[in-house]
Order: C-alpha cells, then structure tokens, then sequence
C-alpha cells in the first residue's frame, strides 16, 4: 500500500489563499539533555489526517517536515488565521511539556464558541524530560543535592504549576458545550470524525 499524499497545509500555502479543515496543533517542542526536539506526539495523526484526505495547518515547523524552522514573521500570522479559519481545532497535551500557551488557547476556544478537541496524549500527568513526575521529584534527593535549594524549589514550582493548570483546565471545561476532551488516540479519531459530520 501506497503513502498517502500529505494534507499539510503550510504557513506558505496559506498566503496563497488555502485554508485547512483542521487546525493541529498544542505541545511541539520537547526539552531534553540536548535543548528542544521535535514532538513526533502528532506524527499519527497527521499519518491518519492523510489517510482521511482531510487537510490540516500544524504550527509545529521543523526542517524534518517543512524544510526549515519556525519564522514568526511569517508563521505566526498563520498559525493565528488557521486557528480562526479551520472548521475544527485539536490541541494535543502531552506529559513532557507544560503546555500553558496551549491551554490559553484552548482557554481562547471556548470564550469564543470555537469547536475545539482537547487531546490528552499519554495522559493528564506532567512529568517533564529529567524531571518526573511530582512524585518522582519528592523522591529525588540526588538532583536536589546536585541542583541545590534554590532550583529543586523553582523545579518542584514548575511541576506543580504543570499539574495544577491540568486540573484547573478540566475544571474550566466541564461545562464548555464546544470543547471536547480525549484521552487516547482512538478517542481522537472518532471525535474528529464526528464533529466533522456537521
């Protein structure tokens, strides 16, 4: 069986007059050892999008997928239009990154009545690269002996913070009727499908 033809809807197709059915975007950059990495978290949705030959705007640049990096100059403006032009918007959370310009995002949505999907990709925890979970950083006297005070602190801080905009974002949502929330990709794809039968 044969690749699909890619649906990817670039910042550059854009200028040009295109608009995409769905607008994918949420957690891209992922710290590690190393600095940021590409997320590849939405990798088997845009493999499913192709397969749907439904088109699709994903903010997450990166010379593996678009030949260069992100330019705000020229995606941010697009980025923005495909949130407002797309029939639906999915945001995916991943427990690797914190994901607070998302949720405001998300946030965004809902005061505007925008159809929307929150994506819980590997659940509603948040555990950062190094880090860990909030457990995981309790029970970590080796970094915190080898950070110091002051920085296990602003560590422990982060991952509550990480934690807590989780729960809150549940909380603000509960009785949003153009939000919906999912936690697993094959939850995904039927909320997609569903939503784009109106």
């Amino acid at each position: 069986m044969s690749k699909p033809k890619s649906r990817l809807i670039t910042s550059e197709m854009m200028q040009k007059g295109e608009i995409p059915l769905l607008f994918t975007g949420g957690a891209c950059n992922i710290q590690d050892v190393s600095g940021p990495v590409r997320n590849p978290g939405r990798d088997p949705l845009a493999h499913w999008l192709d397969e749907q030959g439904w088109s699709y705007f994903d903010p997450q640049i990166h010379p593996s997928t678009h030949g260069r990096e992100y330019v705000w100059g020229i995606d941010g403006p697009q980025e923005k239009r495909a949130r407002d032009e797309a029939k639906l918007r999915i945001y995916e959370i991943t427990a690797t990154t914190i994901s607070a310009v998302t949720m405001l995002e998300i946030m965004d949505d809902a005061r505007r009545n925008l159809k929307s999907v929150v994506w819980f990709n590997e659940g509603k925890n948040f555990a950062p690269i190094g880090i860990g979970d909030r457990d995981a950083l309790l029970d970590n006297r080796a970094l915190r002996q080898r950070v110091g005070e002051t920085v296990y602190w602003h560590l422990r801080a982060y991952v509550d913070a990480g934690r807590q905009l989780r729960n809150e974002l549940l909380l603000m949502l509960a009785d949003c009727p153009s939000i919906v929330v999912v936690n697993s990709f094959d939850e995904l794809k039927a909320a997609i499908t569903y939503l784009l039968r109106d």
